[in-house]
């Protein structure tokens, strides 16, 4: 099935989506932990790391699927 965009299948759409979505998660938790910083609360810091880590493993996933559907002949 197409997407709303008539470019991509869904799933691929959405793959590529969550994948962009996901990379600027990452990148943004670096604000959040350099505020943290100047505030000097190493606790908050701390947390922060933690989430942009789980986030940097979702986008290893969602590469690895994508990776996977090109690999497949199933990114259309």
């Amino acid at each position: 099935m197409q997407s709303t965009t008539g470019v991509l299948s869904d799933v691929s759409f959405d793959l590529i989506s969550a994948l962009q979505n996901t990379l600027e998660a990452v990148t943004i938790y670096d604000t959040y932990i350099d505020d943290c910083e100047e505030a000097g609360d190493d606790q908050c810091r701390q947390l922060f790391e933690e989430l942009k880590g789980e986030e940097a493993r979702q986008a290893g996933r969602l590469r690895q699927e994508f990776e996977r559907l090109v690999r497949e002949g199933k990114f259309q």
